[in-house]
């Protein structure tokens, strides 16, 4: 039988009753509540409280990333693509707007502010489609801020490292662009003409590649000089032809 005591210094031990008619078999309940029941309601509220939270907070990023697509996808200048990212930078959204932003400035011919937003969105640790978008595009970056030796290499490790992803083509022309700006016509039009057999079928790629190949062709580099031939240049440019004599009346 279940008993339980209150005790108060100075006085006798008072034992309290047990509830009527409670049935025998459930004493081991009736004791166990007595000793644990409040702890166990604190414990409960405690995880209905946490929980709440917990879901309350899910719906807020739900709620957040679902505005920074719709703000995204209206964004429709370079300035409101910069609001997006500055508002929803931290969401999932973030780096497919970072995405848009950095085109937009590649756009712009902003090419050092899109290499750093390509850069970004790679250093938070970019989901599969996002890196590979981002890394062919710092290497365009690199590309129009003509440093070569640089681009060269990101070109070439995606190439390497994304053979089978559909961009694959856009790094190997990008290679074929920087041979042929390094003096290597020959390698360049080689690896086009590899380009072309792997890819027969494709309609807008081998356009592409055709014009390419064209530009690739009919390029001359320019024939390097000294400051000293310049100046000369400059020089007899500026030296006026004598005048022609009088005619004869």
């Amino acid at each position: 039988m279940s008993q339980e005591t209150n005790t108060v210094p100075g006085k006798p031990t008072a034992v309290q009753p047990i509830p009527t008619n409670l049935p025998i078999e459930l004493l081991p309940v009736y004791d166990w509540w007595k000793a644990n029941g409040i702890q166990f309601l604190i414990t409960l509220m405690t995880t209905a409280i946490l929980l709440g939270g917990t879901f309350a907070f899910m719906q807020y990023r739900s709620s957040k990333a679902a505005n920074a697509n719709k703000e995204m996808l209206q964004a429709s200048s370079l300035e409101e693509l910069e609001t997006v990212v500055a508002k929803y930078g931290a969401t999932k959204a973030g780096n497919a707007a970072r995405l848009r932003l950095a085109k937009a400035y590649f756009d712009a011919s902003n090419y050092e502010e899109a290499l750093n937003v390509y850069e970004t969105c790679l250093s938070k640790g970019a989901p599969a489609g996002f890196a590979e978008i981002a890394q062919l595009g710092r290497a365009h970056a690199l590309e129009a801020l003509n440093r070569l030796d640089e681009a060269l290499a990101a070109y070439q490790a995606f190439d390497k490292n994304s053979a089978q992803h559909f961009l694959q083509p856009q790094a190997q022309m990008g290679i074929a662009r920087i041979l042929t700006l390094q003096g290597k016509k020959d390698d360049a039009k080689k690896l086009l003409e590899n380009l072309k057999a792997q890819k027969t079928g494709h309609a807008a790629l081998e356009v592409e590649v055709a014009n390419l190949e064209s530009v690739i062709n009919r390029y001359e580099p320019r024939a390097a000089r000294s400051l000293f031939d310049a100046a000369n240049e400059a020089a007899a440019k500026s030296i006026k032809a004598p005048a022609p004599a009088p005619a004869a009346k």
